[in-house]
């Protein structure tokens, strides 16, 4: 099963502030919804744990995630291997930004999401709805983050 998704939104951060953030995991992973915790590996890459449910099926996923390309302060790009419930996935998601019209940076986010094995099979018809409130729910936190001081405070 694929999952593509794209978008942009507006924010106060500046580039640089907005880059900052959105290059590093342990500013970034935990806008992740349904975040439990971070275990960096080295600066570039963490092990990232998310609470994971599709209907009555719950659990927990390991996601390593990892920088995989930057260029400061115009685009950040991450790739993530996991595996969840009998099943494993594959993620690949980037940043681009740019001064926004009036101040503030535009961020435009892309990503594609890979899944195969045990839970596309049981519960497939659900996964898609749920990964698309999820990226969601990513993008409003990550929108909030990089807004009037929110970069600051998400790094705490």
């Amino acid at each position: 099963m694929a999952i593509n998704f794209n978008g942009e939104f507006t924010v106060t951060s500046s580039p640089e502030e907005a880059y900052a953030f959105l290059s590093d995991p342990r500013k970034f992973a935990p806008c992740l919804p349904t975040y439990e915790n971070l275990e960096m590996k080295d600066d570039r890459t963490g092990d990232v744990t998310v609470k994971v449910g599709v209907g009555k099926i719950r659990g927990s996923a390991k996601v390593e995630l990892t920088l995989k390309d930057e260029q400061a302060p115009v685009h950040a790009a991450y790739d993530g291997k996991g595996k969840i419930m009998g099943s494993a996935f594959n993620l690949e998601t980037s940043f681009d930004l740019e001064e926004a019209e009036g101040g503030g940076t535009l961020v435009k986010w892309a990503g594609d999401l890979s899944m195969f094995g045990k839970l596309v099979a049981l519960a497939g018809g659900l996964i898609r709805p749920i990964a698309r409130k999820d990226i969601k729910r990513l993008v409003d936190a990550l929108q909030a983050a990089l807004s009037t001081g929110g970069a600051g405070r998400a790094a705490s």
